[in-house]
Order: structure tokens, then C-alpha cells, then sequence
């Protein structure tokens, strides 16, 4: 059976959840390669990991179980990257700046984001159009199920003198 991986399937969900509440703006974790074929009448947002710190002990925290299968994870920091791109309008770039405040900061069922910042906006040659990179800071855990880890059926604690 394949291994669930936790840092895609995280950006995934965030990417699903920025697209719900942005209507009209593409949101995408696939940097955009192609960036002088962006849409010219929509904002692009690219989303991505630039620094994932786990800070704590290096060893997975047993978490529980799930069914059969034992849940293990690691409490992370993640700062995001965030880069949004409009081909003609760089005032466009600091709406949607502030639609994702307002979506990652205040809404009902948002991720564990604890802030966010952005620079100025820059026209970028390379990719013909407006530039606003941005950067967040998400808390969270990252848990891993073990399909083959046998169930846990007794603790003993022992004092040691």
C-alpha cells in the first residue's frame, strides 16, 4: 500500500481551501514554468514550503490509533510561500493579499496560520507580469499512519529507583 505523505497532502488542503474562497483566482501549488502564458483578466497564486522547522525531539510522537493502523507526527512550523501574479494589474496582487488575510486569519474552519506578511509589489520581467511574494506561519502537526504497526494493547509503568 502507498505511504501517505503529510507536507503535500498539507499544501493540498490548503490550496483546496484558498480556492473556495477566492472566486476568480487561479490557486495553484504547481509553480507556474510557463509564467508568460498566465491569464491576463485573473490573478495567479502559487503556493508553496519555504522553511519547515519541527522543533521538539527528532522522535515521531506516538498520536493514537485509527482503525488498525497506529498514528504517529511531529509538531511543525511551516512558513509558507506565496507568490501572486497578475499579468497587467499590480494593485490586483494586494486584493487578493488581503482576501488571504482574510480567509487564512479570520474565517470559520481556517488552518492554524499566525501570520502574514508581504513586500511590494514588483513588475518582473522575466515572467511579464506583477509580482507579490508573500510569506505566512503555520503551526500544526503533521501525523503519518503505519498500516503495518501492531495495535497497542497494554501499558505498564514501572517506577525505577
Amino acid at each position: 500500500m502507498k505511504k501517505e505523505h503529510p507536507l503535500p497532502e498539507l499544501l493540498a488542503e490548503l490550496k483546496d481551501f484558498l480556492a473556495l474562497g477566492l472566486p476568480g483566482t487561479a490557486v495553484t501549488t504547481d509553480y507556474p514554468f510557463q509564467q508568460r502564458k498566465l491569464p491576463s483578466d485573473r490573478p495567479v497564486v502559487w503556493l508553496g514550503v519555504e522553511k519547515l522547522a519541527a522543533p521538539g525531539s527528532s522522535f515521531a510522537p506516538y498520536l493514537g490509533e485509527q482503525g488498525e493502523a497506529a498514528v504517529t507526527g511531529r509538531e511543525v512550523e511551516v512558513t509558507l510561500r506565496l507568490e501572486i501574479l497578475h499579468r497587467s494589474d499590480g494593485n490586483a496582487c494586494y486584493r487578493v493579499f488581503g482576501e488571504l488575510c482574510q480567509r487564512l486569519l479570520l474565517e470559520e474552519g481556517r488552518p492554524r496560520v499566525r501570520e502574514l506578511s508581504c513586500g511590494s509589489v514588483a513588475f518582473d520581467r522575466e515572467s511579464g507580469a506583477f509580482r507579490l511574494v508573500c510569506r505566512g506561519a503555520l503551526t500544526g502537526v503533521l501525523a503519518q499512519r503505519e498500516e503495518s504497526a501492531l495495535p497497542l494493547r497494554e501499558i505498564q509503568v514501572k517506577k525505577t529507583e
